[in-house]
C-alpha cells in the first residue's frame, strides 16, 4: 500500500471491478496460487468488514456453497445467498450461533487486525492474539482437509504459531502478497489440508 497521497493502484482497480476493498487482491493472489476456494466450499470469514473478500469468496463458491461472515461492523454489500452475516465482536464468538449456520467449513479466512497504537511490540501481540483466536475457531469448524488463512503481524513468537499450524496442516506456508507493503510486518499464515483428528 502505498502512502499517504500517492496514487494506489489496487484501489482504483478494486474500484473499476466493484469490490469494496483493495484488500481482494491479497485473497485473489493467495487464492490463485494455492487454490482455498472452489465450487460449493463453505467458507467462514472472520473480521469480514467492509466484505471484498465476502465478495471474492462468493464468486469462487458460487450458488451452491456459503459465505458466512462475521464482524462487529456490517459489511458494506448486498447479503444475499451465497452470503450470510453474523454481526459480533469475534472475540466473544458464540460457536452454537456459527453451526447453526453452517457446521464446518472448508476453509476459515482471517483478515483480522487490531487498532494499531504505534507501538511495535504491543501490536504485534495485540495481531499475534487475533491470529491465535482465529486459530482457535478454526480448529473447530474446519473440517479435515480443510484450509486456514490468517493475517498475522511478523514478530519473535510468530514462529510457535507457524510450529502449531504445521503440526495440524499437511503444509504451511508464510505468504506475502503484492497488495501488502514491502516495509508491512503483515504475513499471512496459510494451513493447507487440515489433517483428521
Amino acid at each position: 500500500m502505498p502512502r499517504p497521497g500517492v496514487p494506489d493502484p489496487y484501489r482504483r482497480k478494486a474500484r473499476q471491478e466493484g469490490y469494496v476493498s483493495r484488500a481482494v487482491f491479497k485473497l485473489q493472489e493467495i487464492d490463485e496460487k494455492y487454490q482455498l476456494l472452489n465450487p460449493g466450499h463453505r467458507v467462514l470469514d472472520l473480521g469480514c468488514s467492509p466484505g471484498s473478500w465476502m465478495q471474492y469468496s462468493a464468486s469462487r463458491v458460487g450458488s451452491s456453497g456459503l459465505v458466512l461472515g462475521i464482524d462487529a461492523n456490517p459489511p458494506e454489500i448486498e447479503l444475499a445467498p451465497p452470503l450470510y452475516f453474523l454481526a459480533g465482536d469475534v472475540e466473544s464468538l458464540d460457536l452454537a450461533t456459527v453451526r447453526a449456520v453452517c457446521p464446518e467449513f472448508d476453509a476459515v479466512l482471517s483478515d483480522l487486525a487490531p487498532k494499531t497504537t504505534g507501538v511495535k511490540e504491543v501490536d504485534r501481540q495485540r495481531s499475534l492474539d487475533l491470529a491465535l483466536l482465529a486459530w482457535q475457531y478454526a480448529r473447530q469448524l474446519l473440517k479435515a482437509g480443510g484450509h486456514f488463512l490468517v493475517k498475522v503481524f511478523e514478530g519473535p513468537d510468530t514462529p510457535a504459531l507457524v510450529k502449531e499450524l504445521q503440526a495440524a496442516f499437511a503444509s504451511c506456508r508464510i505468504v506475502k502478497p503484492a497488495g501488502s507493503r514491502a516495509a508491512s510486518r503483515e504475513i499471512y499464515l496459510l494451513g493447507l489440508k487440515k489433517r483428521a483428528r
